[in-house]
């Protein structure tokens, strides 16, 4: 049913029925939603899938990705 979509959208832990109601609600959704997506695109993936890199020019793989996130980020993912 849903061909052309990364995953059904009745599965999709990212999609919630709460609704934000001030600024810090948003950026804490938005945060979730972008740590939940990078890791479903790293789920099932070895050590060698993570480590490979992207299309040119981009060096960037997922792996580097969630290490530069967590050094960003200065606490540990929960």
């Amino acid at each position: 049913m849903y061909g052309d979509m990364w995953v059904d959208p009745d599965d999709d832990p990212r999609e919630t029925d709460v609704e934000s109601v001030d600024e810090r609600g948003v950026l804490l959704d938005y945060l979730r939603h972008y740590r939940l997506t990078l890791e479903m695109k790293c789920a099932g993936l070895d050590a060698g899938q993570l480590a490979q890199r992207s299309v040119p020019p981009s060096t960037m793989s997922l792996l580097g990705l969630v290490r530069h996130l967590a050094e960003g980020s200065g606490t540990s993912a929960a």
